[in-house]
């Protein structure tokens, strides 16, 4: 089904309610908040985002608007406030009832009445689970799933399963439409991108200038393989100039400098073969510009490990670590259809793992270095494979039309 035809009806735009509860910092507000623009901009649905952490959200829209008060809209997003576990205002609950779409983003379980809402309202929104991306085999299996709630006639309640994914049979990934095309003008303009970037953060453009210069950017978590990382760039014949943004990559930024607190942001650190930038908070286009300049780019979680992706560029994935170490299962997975049998390919698989299992990464890194322009093909690659597929909000209208037209009316 094309784009075209999963749009909404211009004679009347889809309204839409997406549920997020904040985890790890910015990531699933992250993830959210593009999902959200990308349906208002591109498909004119009209989006509610509830979130539970307003502090979070107001520090995360700081490069946009200064946030006030619950309701408040931006960038054609009205922004409320829930607390989970906690019941919805009842005019909320009703109204929300009414609405075409619910999202539960990442299992974050809806408010009680609000799904006694639904359950007695004539035609129920479609409510989906959408839930983490992961590269295994069972996500074709569970995407799409019907889950019915209550007992007896209730079951006429349904709550769907829909899992992102890399391929045919599952919900696919979030990608604006012109996501490409940005990067492709960012890279085929780079030294102006590049000079333009130094002089925003008051750098000097002569920086550029220096012979095997390295550009990398660093937003992962804490740990042994960032601090293994970071002497090697100490040491390194070559030089590196690293942007990191404010966040838990500091404190690593500290015990490497021998520094007495956490540089602020705009402050510019020097040590052996390494210049380091610390970044502001910065807006979600501006960090997809900031991927498409770099050689090479760390990245966490979700939101930043799919962005990293469709800037064609290499990078290293910092996994969010769960109990049991199930995280690694989820890494090898996607390593699997990743990473190909080259050395450069596995160069990066085994420094992959190693950075995922806190592990010394300096000789690592040594060896990984040369091995980028080959990965630098691989990347790109990727991402045009990436690009031929369906995206995720493509998916979840299709999927949201399919049903519309099974209704009664």
């Amino acid at each position: 089904m094309t784009t075209i035809e999963t749009k909404i009806s211009a004679s009347r735009s889809a309204n839409m309610a997406l549920f997020c509860a904040a985890i790890d910092n910015f990531g699933d507000i992250g993830f959210c908040w593009r999902l959200a623009r990308q349906l208002n901009a591109e498909f004119n649905v009209q989006v509610e985002l509830w979130v539970d952490d307003w502090e979070a959200l107001r520090w995360f829209l700081k490069p946009l608007v200064r946030l006030g008060d619950d309701g408040e809209r931006c960038l054609g997003i009205t922004l409320r406030h829930w607390c989970p576990r906690q019941p919805l205002a009842p005019s909320d609950a009703h109204r929300l009832a009414l609405a075409d779409l619910v999202i539960e983003a990442f299992a974050c379980a809806l408010p009680a009445n609000l799904i006694a809402a639904m359950r007695a309202a004539e035609h129920p929104p479609l409510w989906l689970n959408l839930e983490y991306l992961s590269a295994q085999d069972w996500v074709r299996d569970c995407h799409l799933l019907p889950s019915p709630q209550g007992a007896g006639a209730s079951q006429a309640l349904t709550k769907y399963f829909f899992f992102p994914g890399f391929g045919e049979g599952t919900g696919g990934l979030l990608r604006e439409q012109d996501l490409v095309q940005r990067h492709e003008r960012w890279q085929q303009q780079i030294n102006s991108e590049r000079r333009a970037l130094l002089c925003r953060h008051a750098l000097p453009p002569e920086l550029l200038e220096e012979p095997d210069l390295l550009l990398l950017s660093l937003f992962t978590y804490e740990g042994k393989g960032l601090q293994t990382l970071l002497q090697a760039l100490v040491e390194s014949a070559s030089p590196t100039l690293c942007f990191v943004p404010e966040g838990r990559s500091l404190q690593e930024v500290v015990r490497c400098f021998a520094l007495a607190d956490l540089p602020e942001a705009g402050s510019v650190l020097q040590n052996g073969s390494l210049s380091l930038c610390v970044l502001p908070f910065m807006s979600q286009d501006d960090f997809d510009r900031l991927l498409s300049l770099c050689d090479c780019n760390f990245v966490r979680g979700e939101d930043s490990f799919v962005r990293a992706q469709y800037a064609a560029r290499p990078f290293v994935w910092h996994i969010y670590p769960q109990d049991e170490d199930a995280h690694l299962d989820k890494l090898a997975a996607f390593l699997a259809i990743y990473i190909d049998e080259s050395v450069a390919g596995e160069a990066l698989k085994t420094f992959w793992q190693s950075w995922n299992q806190g592990e010394d990464c300096r000789d690592l890194w040594h060896y990984l270095r040369p091995q980028l322009p080959s990965l630098q093909t691989q990347a790109r690659r990727w991402q045009q494979q990436l690009a031929e597929k369906p995206d995720l909000v493509t998916n979840l209208l299709a999927f949201y039309r399919a049903q519309r037209e099974s209704m009664p009316i």
